[in-house]
């Protein structure tokens, strides 16, 4: 792109405004002297591809172009979408021995493909396609980076008013006077998009799609942009809340790339068969819904929540798939949500007869769920919409003003999980209730409170706040503790999962990992291996997925079921 002298002011200028802008919120920064590799913080994991993070990127505060990689900056990190071969390589996160620094400013580097990006007292490079990571030391905070039009196409960074030369092997050279426009290269911002293309600015909604009637309205907020260096009707911009947008401005057509969750954080997770949804903890003021994640980690889908049952600002609990169908658990309610093209969402709330606004279990069959509230069990009818419109297919009250944290189907068995330890329910019948019993054993966990439960082949595990309990479902043998799981080691337990190969019990402080073959513990703590407290975790063949205040982590299984 050429560059005359009289623009190279207010292109600065530009783009200290779209670094002000950046810098007041901290994403990931860096770490690590020059020409350091990226393997960083895994938590014991070998390679990138065995551990990965998927944080929030609906708010794209910062977008920079190479030749062949778009890099969009979130509160999680730094995706990176391969516009050559249009997909998604791993995010950069703190997991890659990134600090928690500020980004001041990010450019796509013109000659090889490449980021690089401003933090405090420093600029880092970063290199996708070999994962390496130089960082090289400056003075000040830098607030532009250009390059070099002649020669090896250097970087050419200001900080604190004084400008440094930065070579490609990291070589930092201080400036003696101030470059001049005709020598650098200035990648083109959002207010050179503006500039040319007058109607991204005045007629932003332009870049969403028809919406659906039963969805609120939303209005695009752009908030920084990027365009590609070699092709003229190419774009990237992003957006508060709507995530990354290729553009042909020429055309005023948008083709939305979303990434990762839509808020940040997990409640709550379900498989699906191919992925995985999670459900939010309420933290956006922008967007709030369920999230659908591939297990190659290349599809992402984002379901909002609709005017009569918003889900900003609703935390999820617990959540269960059954066909087409996710029924979620909130502190505000009961949510049905459609997973077909239609989208569609039911909500139940007190005023439909639930026993409390917080639904902290669920457990599906054919015809309804089972709601385990803080104040009572209840029944829901799944064709609720067409049946009595008073109570919306909401069955009797069982278990009241008792909290009820876990609920499991073994065959025709409604096993629960209480404050006041487990109890069970024979071939409920969903308006009627059924007949509440406790199941026989003398360990008085069994009267304490149950947090968690699961079930695989003939083995039901019963969670408490101290022991995990092994029992029978079918009855005649007494409860055996489970020493492996030692519950001291994952702090206030939160979930408890077991399938063929592998049991796990996982808590505020880690996961533990038991082999069902022969016995072998692994341990994952917080916060080396996990960035923060399991909230919920799901198990597929080939991954173990876990929700963390922090977003989503996917590891990979071995054959046996372990991890690498």
């Amino acid at each position: 792109m050429t560059v005359h002298s009289r623009r190279v002011p207010a292109v600065l200028a530009a783009l200290s405004i779209g670094v002000i802008a950046l810098s007041s919120c901290a994403v990931s920064g860096a770490g690590g002297g020059t020409g350091s590799g990226s393997s960083g913080a895994l938590g014991g994991f070998g390679r990138r591809e065995e551990r990965q993070r998927i944080g929030s990127f609906g708010t794209v505060q910062a977008v920079a172009v190479s030749r062949r990689y778009v890099f969009a900056a979130g509160s999680s990190g730094i995706a990176i979408y391969d516009r050559v071969m249009s997909s998604w390589l791993p995010p950069l996160t703190r997991d890659d021995g990134l600090a928690d620094q500020q980004i001041t400013v990010l450019a796509g580097d013109p000659v090889e493909d490449a980021l690089w990006l401003g933090v405090p007292g420093g600029v880092i490079m970063y290199r996708p396609l070999t994962e390496q990571l130089q960082r090289t030391i400056v003075t000040g905070v830098p607030d532009v980076i250009a390059f070099d039009r002649a020669g090896t196409g250097d970087a050419i960074v200001r900080a604190g008013g004084e400008w440094t030369r930065v070579s490609r092997l990291g070589l930092a050279t201080p400036m003696v006077r101030p470059p001049t426009a005709n020598t650098l290269i200035l990648p083109r911002t959002l207010t050179d998009l503006y500039t040319q293309f007058p109607t991204l600015r005045t007629q932003p909604s332009l870049l969403l799609r028809s919406q659906p009637s039963d969805r609120p309205l939303r209005n695009v907020q752009i908030i920084s942009g990027a365009a590609s260096p070699e092709r003229v009707s190419e774009a990237w911009i992003g957006t508060a809340g709507d995530g990354l947008f290729r553009l042909d401005p020429a055309f005023m057509q948008a083709t939305p790339l979303p990434y990762g969750l839509m808020e940040p954080g997990v409640g709550a997770l379900a498989l699906a068969a191919d992925g995985v949804w999670a459900a939010g903890l309420g933290q956006s003021l922008d967007r709030g819904g369920l999230s659908f994640v591939a297990a190659d980690l290349q599809r992402f889908r984002w379901i909002d929540g609709t005017i009569a049952v918003p889900l900003v600002g609703v935390r999820g609990l617990s959540m269960v798939t059954r066909a087409s169908r996710a029924w979620l658990g909130t502190d505000r309610g009961l949510v049905r949500v459609r997973l077909d093209g239609t989208q569609a969402i039911q909500g139940w709330s007190v005023l439909d007869g639930l026993p409390d606004e917080r639904v902290l279990s669920v457990a599906t069959r054919d015809d309804g769920v089972w709601a385990g509230t803080a104040r009572g069990l209840v029944y829901v009818s799944d064709s609720s919409d067409t049946r009595n419109v008073r109570t919306r297919g909401v069955g009797v009250r069982l278990l009241d003003n008792l909290p009820v944290h876990a609920l499991q189907f073994t065959g025709d068995t409604l096993w629960i999980g209480t404050d006041a330890g487990l109890m069970a329910i024979a071939s409920p019948n969903g308006r009627a209730g059924g007949e509440v019993s406790r199941p026989v054993g003398n360990d008085p966990a069994l009267r304490r409170a149950v947090r968690a439960l699961a079930w695989s082949d003939t083995v039901l595990l019963a969670a408490t706040d101290d022991a995990v309990l092994r029992l029978a479902p079918r009855g005649g043998v007494e409860p055996v503790r489970v020493d492996l799981l030692d519950v001291r080691l994952v702090g206030r337990v939160t979930k408890v999962a077991i399938d063929e190969r592998t049991i796990w019990l996982a808590g505020t402080d880690g996961v533990v990992i038991v082999s069902r073959r022969d016995g072998a513990t692994r341990v994952l703590r917080v916060p080396g291996d996990l960035p923060g407290a399991v909230l919920d975790l799901a198990a597929s063949r080939d991954y173990l997925w876990i929700g963390t205040p922090q977003g989503l982590i996917r590891l990979r299984r071995r054959g046996d079921g372990g991890l690498p």
